[in-house]
C-alpha cells in the first residue's frame, strides 16, 4: 500500500500524495531553514503548512517542527532542571533512584539538566517524581539561554539536509544578541525568516509592546528576511508572498519559470 501524503504532526518527511516518488524526481541540493515567527494568533500555522505542502509540490524533501514539538532540535521547554539540593534529594530515596538519576542528568554549574530522551528512560514513578520536583524550581535565566544556544549549535553542526520549516522557535526570547547568536549557529542551514506582523496589536497592550520589540530584533538580523503586514486579512496575498520569498531564497523560482517553459 502506498505512503500518504501526511505522517505524523510535527516531524514530518513529506511525500507526494498517493505514491512514493522514485528517488529521482526529489530536488536533492535543495536546502534550507525557514524560520515562521509572530505573535500567538498571526497565523504562524497555517502559513508553515502552506510553504511545506507547496514545497511537497515542487519535489522539495522538507521537515515540519511545530511549535513546542517534543523531539524539536532546539526547543528546551521540555528540558527538566533541578537545583542540587533536589537532585541529591532525589537520590537518596534509595539506591536504585540515585543510579538512574546520575545516569541522566547533565550538570550545568549549580543545576542539573534532564533531556527529554534521558527522562523517556527514568521508570515511569521517578520520571513523574522528577517533573513533579522540578515544577517548583526557579530556572536562572542564564542557564535558559545557555540551553537554547548550545541546542542551536548541535542543531547547526549538523550538515545541511533538506528544507525545515520551523514555527516559533528563534524570537522566544527579546535579547537581540542571544537571538544573532541563535542565527549564527545555523547560518550553514541558509536560514530566513518570515515574520507575520499583526498590527492590530498596537499600544500599550502586553502583546502590542512584545510585537515592537520582536520588529526591532528582526530589524538587525543578518539574514533574509520578510516581514508580512497579516492585520489587513488578505491570507490569498500574503500565502503568494511567502511562497514567492522561499522560492527565490531556496532557489525554486528559476527551476519553476524553466518548468513552465519546457
Amino acid at each position: 500500500m502506498s505512503p500518504d501524503i501526511h505522517f505524523p504532526a510535527g516531524n514530518r518527511r513529506h511525500v507526494m500524495p498517493g505514491r512514493a516518488p522514485a528517488r529521482s524526481c526529489w530536488v536533492a541540493d535543495v536546502n534550507g531553514l525557514v524560520m515562521v515567527e509572530g505573535r500567538p494568533g498571526s497565523g504562524r500555522t497555517s502559513i508553515a503548512e502552506d510553504i511545506v505542502e507547496w514545497l511537497v509540490g515542487e519535489h522539495v524533501a522538507v521537515e515540519h517542527r511545530a511549535e513546542g514539538q517534543a523531539d524539536h532540535p532546539v526547543d528546551v521547554d521540555h528540558v527538566v532542571v533541578l537545583d542540587t539540593a533536589q537532585l541529591l534529594a532525589l537520590a537518596a530515596e534509595s539506591t536504585d533512584t540515585s543510579r538512574a538519576l546520575l545516569g541522566a542528568a547533565e550538570q550545568h554549574g549549580d543545576a542539573w539538566v534532564v533531556r527529554p530522551a534521558s527522562q523517556a528512560a527514568l521508570p515511569e514513578p521517578l520520571r513523574a517524581r522528577v517533573c513533579e520536583v522540578a515544577g517548583r524550581a526557579r530556572v536562572p535565566a542564564e542557564l535558559t539561554a545557555s540551553l537554547v544556544a548550545e541546542a542551536w549549535a548541535r542543531f547547526g553542526a549538523n550538515g545541511p539536509g533538506g528544507v525545515h520549516v520551523w514555527e516559533s522557535a528563534l524570537l522566544r526570547s527579546p535579547d537581540v544578541a542571544l537571538v544573532r547568536r541563535l542565527v549564527d549557529a545555523v547560518r550553514a542551514h541558509r536560514p530566513v525568516v518570515v515574520y507575520l506582523d499583526d498590527d492590530r496589536e498596537i499600544g500599550s497592550s502586553r502583546q502590542g509592546q512584545r510585537r515592537e520589540l520582536d520588529l526591532v530584533v528582526v530589524a538587525g538580523l543578518d539574514v533574509p528576511t520578510l516581514v508580512v503586514p497579516v492585520g489587513d486579512g488578505r491570507r490569498d496575498d500574503h500565502t503568494a508572498a511567502v511562497r514567492d520569498f522561499v522560492a527565490d531564497h531556496l532557489g525554486l523560482t528559476g527551476r519553476r519559470d524553466s518548468q513552465q517553459v519546457a
